[in-house]
């Protein structure tokens, strides 16, 4: 198999990006203008700007393959549609919101809305646009107490962008802080004024006040070999019972910093070497720490083994009324409860899973003790589903909200950089 990959420079060709647009994979005419496009050691490449496409020259370059005007694409591959990831509740307030990374926005809903119709569930609001420096966006947070949003961007961007409660359109963030790459959830504790995120590149958690801006740095960070931590993505601040909980996939890595904040940990050393880093895979677990933990912290209880099914554990969120934590398991488009104070080789006390659940690579999950509902947001199908709280099996959700027609996959683009073309099979290939 023949296989031709565009790296650096050809990335710019394929990879759109804009606050207003969903990434997109573009396809131009072999003429000798496209080609160079699609080539990264020839003079130009084509970048979709605001105005559409746009030819970057080499000015050394042989003035005859150059075209005039705009360069439009022959044919595109885009999903027009939000996809939902992160999903947090407001219940005295009624209101949900969702992330969503493809249209790079924050919705938010009427807690009561969805239902049984295939057509789209309008929301309330919608914060989108370049001004917001909403981009590849994983976890959203709220402070109703203050009536601030908060909205974790996961790559390229590297920062908290804080919004008013009824913020909606393209506005500029009343705030932002930035964060170390990579960083994925974030919850808060009100009362104690604090933030906590959770960093994959890093496996680390990192504390922040409340209201920290710009290159304010943390005030404790949680990580070493002690930890358990390993590609942490959900996080929850228990602020009951004085405890972190954190949901991690299981690979774990040290690579080279990204940003000021990544640079405060060493990188690995192998035969003095500082560029050969390494890593390892363990299982999937649910570590919790103690609110104050610091450093190389030990967890004080950790759900983790065969019998955990844990397979991808994504959002987390926790039930303080019934003492459950519930976590959207990606791995195999299910959500397992497990009581709070669960630890060890132990198996959920229920698992929604099953072709009437209409679970599809679940992202993010919510509790709603007041109304006896759970909330989980889908990723594969543009979907968010409401569930009964105490729901087990293969159960149908009460109510769906959709941000596409019925039966509309995602397109499944995330953070594309570069393109593949597989010439046996006629295909292109995208990773994100």
């Amino acid at each position: 198999m023949r296989l031709i990959v565009f790296f650096g420079a050809a990335a710019l060709c394929f990879f759109a990006f804009s606050g207003r647009r969903a990434p997109v994979l573009l396809t131009y005419s072999p003429t000798p203008l496209a080609r160079l496009a699609a080539d990264p050691t020839g003079d130009m490449c084509t970048w979709w700007g605001d105005g559409g496409p746009e030819v970057l020259a080499d000015p050394q370059a042989d003035a005859s393959t150059f075209a005039e005007g705009q360069l439009p694409p022959l044919r595109y591959v885009i999903d027009p549609y939000p996809t939902f990831n992160g999903i947090v509740l407001d219940t005295r307030g009624n209101r949900v919101l969702m992330s969503d990374e493809n249209r790079k926005s924050v919705l938010t809903y009427e807690r009561s809305a969805g239902g049984n119709s295939s057509a789209v569930t309008s929301p309330m609001w919608q914060i989108i646009g370049p001004q917001t420096e909403v981009g590849f966006i994983a976890g959203v947070e709220i402070d109703p107490e203050r009536r601030e949003i908060y909205a974790v961007n996961n790559d390229v961007e590297d920062r908290i962008a804080v919004f008013d409660y009824d913020a909606n359109g393209n506005l500029k963030p009343k705030r932002h802080l930035y964060v170390p790459h990579q960083s994925w959830g974030i919850s808060l504790n009100g009362s104690r004024g604090e933030m906590v995120i959770s960093v994959q590149q890093l496996s680390m958690l990192a504390v922040y006040r409340r209201d920290s801006n710009g290159m304010d740095a943390p005030l404790r960070i949680v990580k070493g070999s002690l930890t358990n931590l390993a590609d942490p993505h959900g996080v929850r601040w228990d602020a009951g019972h004085h405890e972190i909980i954190v949901a991690s996939h299981g690979n774990s890595t040290e690579i080279a910093p990204y940003t000021a904040y990544d640079a405060q940990t060493s990188p690995a050393k192998e035969n003095g070497d500082e560029n050969i880093l390494g890593g390892q895979f363990v299982p999937p677990s649910i570590n919790v720490f103690d609110e104050a933990a610091s450093g190389d912290a030990k967890p004080v209880r950790t759900i983790q083994g065969p019998n955990t099914k844990l397979n991808w554990p994504m959002g987390i969120d926790l039930d303080g009324t019934h003492d459950e934590i519930a976590v959207a398991n990606n791995g195999d488009n299910s959500v397992l409860v497990f009581r709070r104070t669960a630890q060890g080789n132990i198996a959920p006390v229920r698992m929604i899973r099953g072709a009437k659940t209409g679970i599809s690579s679940p992202m993010g999950v919510a509790i709603d003790a007041d109304h006896n509902e759970l909330w989980v947001a889908n990723y594969g199908d543009h979907t968010a589903l409401i569930f009964a709280r105490d729901a087990t099996g293969d159960a149908a959700p009460k109510r769906i909200i959709r941000n596409a027609p019925a039966g509309t996959p995602t397109g499944g683009f995330g953070n594309p950089y570069a393109v593949a073309y597989d010439s046996k099979r006629d295909q292109l290939l995208v990773p994100n």
